[in-house]
């Protein structure tokens, strides 16, 4: 599975140099505006934490939202705007190829994931951590990643 992640489409919000995670969102999923929203501030912003976004859409009209973030020139940016309530930071473009998008839809059909958020990420022991939904305890995360 993190090997397949490690292939898919995805794009960075903070710093590149930060410890990572994986997460698989819809643009349209309150889960992952909450979530995204619980780590912007104090781990993504703050320089001390990197999300792999991984677009996902499970509608026609979020799937051409996720697409359009893949090819985007800056991502984090419209994320953001689109969190913050933008309507037109991420609009749904008929013309933007969905190639990318698919190939990430496709990795969670293939391992029967069916919930955005699902984040992923290798701790610092090598171990890989999984979690579903909306992560509840960021603290423990951060010390996973060695934080």
């Amino acid at each position: 599975l993190y090997s397949d992640v490690e292939g898919a489409n995805w794009v960075t919000l903070g710093n590149k140099e930060a410890p990572y995670i994986y997460s698989f969102v819809d643009p349209q999923c309150p889960h992952c505006h909450s979530f995204i929203s619980d780590l912007r501030k104090d781990y993504i912003d703050s320089g001390k934490l990197q999300v792999r976004l991984v677009p996902v859409g499970f509608r026609d009209d979020t799937r051409a939202q996720a697409a359009f973030m893949l090819a985007v020139p800056d991502p984090q940016k419209r994320w953001y705007a689109h969190l913050d309530g933008d309507q037109a930071a991420l609009p749904v473009k008929a013309d933007v190829n969905q190639q990318g998008m698919q190939r990430n839809l496709a990795v969670m059909q293939s391992w029967k994931i069916d919930v955005t958020p699902f984040t992923l990420y290798r701790a610092a022991d090598g171990s890989v951590k999984i979690v579903q939904g909306r992560a509840r305890d960021l603290a423990q995360m951060m010390k996973d990643l060695g934080k």
